[in-house]
C-alpha cells in the first residue's frame, strides 16, 4: 500500500483519514526500499560503507544518504517507512536507525526473554528442506535466529517467499522451554537459538 503523512492524522496507509495528507511513497516503492533497508542494517552494510555499532545502530544520516542517492527518498519517507511497519523491523533512536532482528551480521540488539510466549508457534520452509529438518531440527542458516511466527497465515506468507508449496510446521515453545531453550519476542517475530526436531509437528502446506 501507498504510504503518506498528514498533519492531523499522522502517517497512514493508503488513503488518510481527513483527506487533507499526501502520498510520501507509492507502494511498489515502499516494498523495494523496504526490502532494500533489511538488507543493508541486517546483512551488508560493509558494501555500502555503514558501520553498525555493537547493538545494531547505524547513523541516519548515512543510511539517508544512501536512500537519496538509490531511491531519492528523504527522512520523512523513510520515517513513514518505519513508522507504518507491521513487522515493526526497523527502529530510529537519537539520530540512528537499525533493523531491530534478522541480523547475519555480528550484533547484539539487547533482547530479553518474553514471558507471553505463545505455547504454540509456526514456521514454514521449501519441502526439500523437510527431512533435514526433521532429522536436525530448525537452525538459524544463515540468520543468527530461527524465526517463527504466532499465526500459520503469517508463516505461510514467509514460506511463500521460497517455494510455492510451503510446508507449515508447528512449534511447542512449552517443549522448547523444557529443553532450555528460550524463545524470544522481537516486534510481531519469535526467535530461538535453534528449534529440536521433537518441537516440531508438521501440520500442512500450501498448495498451487
Amino acid at each position: 500500500m501507498d504510504a503518506g503523512y498528514c498533519e492531523s492524522c499522522g502517517f497512514f496507509e493508503d488513503r488518510c483519514g481527513c483527506g487533507r495528507g499526501r502520498v510520501l511513497i507509492k507502494g511498489r516503492d515502499r516494498v523495494r526500499i523496504s526490502k532494500f533497508l533489511s538488507g543493508l542494517l541486517r546483512h551488508y552494510p560493509d558494501r555500502f560503507g555503514i558501520e553498525l555499532d555493537r547493538r545494531g545502530y547505524a547513523r541516519l544520516e548515512d543510511v539517508l544518504d544512501i536512500l537519496k542517492e538509490r531511491y531519492g527518498i528523504g527522512e520523512v519517507e523513510l520515517r513513514a517507512i518505519v513508522e507504518l511497519d507491521k513487522k515493526r523491523r526497523f527502529e530510529i533512536s537519537d539520530g540512528k536507525i537499525r533493523a531491530r532482528y534478522g541480523h547475519s551480521v555480528d550484533v547484539d540488539v539487547g533482547w530479553t526473554e518474553d514471558k507471553c510466549i505463545p505455547e504454540k508457534l509456526y514456521h514454514a520452509t521449501s519441502p526439500e528442506n523437510l527431512a533435514s529438518i526433521m532429522k536436525s531440527g530448525l537452525l538459524p542458516m544463515r540468520r543468527r535466529e530461527v524465526h517463527m511466527t504466532a499465526t500459520p497465515e503469517e508463516a505461510i506468507e514467509v514460506g511463500m517467499r521460497h517455494s510455492n508449496t510451503p510446508v507449515l510446521m508447528e512449534i511447542d515453545t512449552r517443549r522448547m522451554a523444557e529443553r532450555g531453550i528460550d524463545v524470544r519476542k522481537k516486534g510481531r517475530v519469535f526467535t530461538a537459538d535453534h528449534v529440536p526436531p521433537d518441537c516440531l509437528r508438521v501440520v500442512g502446506w500450501k498448495k498451487t
